[in-house]
């Protein structure tokens, strides 16, 4: 059976695992996606533009993934971007997480409570009107505390950033201690052996999680499902895993390529595809496409950037290449080792010298569909591809972008492939958005 995640719970790590945990003990049922965004994490050492920026880009790349409602599984995202993807995405509903202030309030006999949180949740101004709100009448002492979300995210010692941080709450007399963040949980048993008897110290992940199945239930969102998890992580590394916590460290993560910087990124079927800006040369990739002649002569372009970062392997490997098989034609594509790069492959293809009276469309179609083929057929999960013949070779660049990014996804919408990612790469800022653009029209035609 094709099944696809309902809900996605979002965090820059491993932090929002505890809200996952609460909606599942609600609805064991649901089809549930987890977002690690390791490639741009820890959200709490970003800006608040920043995170907004990012936030909304993979919201959106989940909404091409089939998820009907998504849950921000961080308080510096929420401070940062809640209300805005409110506003930018109004068909998607979006669950938040906000500091417990409000029942800390009730709770609290001392009148002074403590939050921890990172220095973005209090810069929001979501922080203030809670406060405002729900705490008014009682003495809040917050704590910013840089670096511990790392720590926890990279399993480091966190003891002496805890008695640094708790020192100024429990001074001040705080009875109540709210977790501001959703990776403070994990290390809550170290939190409380520092912390007076009789301090009561809160975790907001059970309220997020009644509220996100309100949320579902009100928008029509089926939580009768398989009861799949998927287990996203937006690189191709591991993440790191805190150490001794062996329900995380068992966790097979399946990367979604959406790098930090990238302004557009897309699901179809099981291959991301992203618009990136950046050096071809330089991609941790399986294989890289190659904008060639026909004769594989590397003299100018990306070809040349190529040559010259692949080194002496690459002209030999092509000269090889067209003496075993003539010249490169239209619709085929030709392989050679990457040599000095990172990468494992370079895919050659050549696509059309513009020309007004050729059929220009149905050639670079060709180039692109030959860098998929090959690609198969060397088995490559992920694959990085430049704005083909819009350079030195003249084809208006907004058109050409738009034929590559079709020509591939309407591909891989029909065919399974090997790839799990797609980088179209742009050796500038102005071709990274044109190739966003023409992803976003994949979304928008029908």
């Amino acid at each position: 059976m094709d099944i696809s995640p309902r809900i996605a719970v979002i965090d820059s790590g491993i932090g929002g695992t505890g809200v996952l945990d609460a909606i599942r003990q609600l609805a064991p049922w649901a089809d549930i996606a987890y977002v690690a965004d390791h490639a741009f994490g820890p959200y709490g050492e970003r800006s608040l533009d920043q995170v907004r920026e990012r936030t909304e880009v993979i919201a959106r790349y989940l909404d091409t993934a089939g998820v009907e409602l998504v849950v921000i599984a961080c308080n510096s995202a929420s401070a940062a971007a809640l209300h805005h993807l409110r506003e930018a995405m109004p068909e998607t509903p979006f669950v938040g997480m906000e500091p417990a202030v409000k029942p800390a309030a009730s709770l609290t006999r001392s009148g002074v409570i403590g939050v921890m949180a990172t220095a973005a949740t209090f810069q929001g101004t979501l922080f203030n009107d809670l406060v405002g709100r729900h705490a008014s009448d009682v003495q809040i002492v917050t704590q910013a505390c840089a670096g511990l979300a790392a720590a926890i995210e990279a399993g480091d010692d966190v003891g002496d950033l805890l008695d640094r941080y708790l020192e100024p709450m429990v001074t001040a007399g705080a009875d109540v201690v709210v977790l501001g963040c959703t990776h403070y949980p994990i290390v809550r048993i170290d939190i409380e052996a520092r912390l007076p008897d009789g301090v009561v110290v809160i975790d907001p992940a059970p309220a997020v999680a009644k509220r996100t199945v309100d949320v579902a239930h009100d928008a029509g969102v089926d939580l009768k499902g398989s009861g799949a998890t998927w287990w996203w992580t937006t690189g191709f590394t591991p993440p790191l895993r805190p150490a001794g916590d062996s329900a995380i460290s068992g966790i097979a993560w399946e990367p979604i390529d959406i790098p930090d910087g990238c302004p557009r990124a897309v699901r179809i079927a099981d291959t991301t595809l992203s618009a990136v800006t950046g050096d071809i040369t330089a991609m941790p990739v399986d294989a890289i496409v190659n904008a060639a002649n026909v004769e594989l002569m590397h003299g100018g372009g990306v070809a040349l950037a190529i040559a010259r970062a692949g080194g002496p392997a690459i002209d030999t490997e092509s000269r090889a290449w067209i003496e075993t098989y003539g010249v490169l034609e239209p619709g085929l594509a030709a392989l050679t080792s990457a040599g000095a790069m990172p990468s494992s492959y370079v895919i050659h293809v050549a696509g059309p010298i513009w020309r007004s009276d050729a059929d220009n469309e149905s050639l670079l179609a060709a180039a692109a569909l030959a860098a998929v083929d090959m690609a198969d057929e060397i088995s490559a999960a992920t694959m990085a591809v430049p704005a083909v013949s819009a350079g030195i070779y003249g084809y208006p660049p907004d058109e050409a972008t738009g034929v590559i990014v079709e020509t591939i996804a309407e591909h891989l919408s029909e065919t399974e492939t090997t790839l799990h990612s797609v980088r179209f790469v742009g050796y500038d800022e102005t071709m990274t958005l044109r190739f966003a653009g023409a992803l976003d029209r994949l979304v928008l035609e029908p």
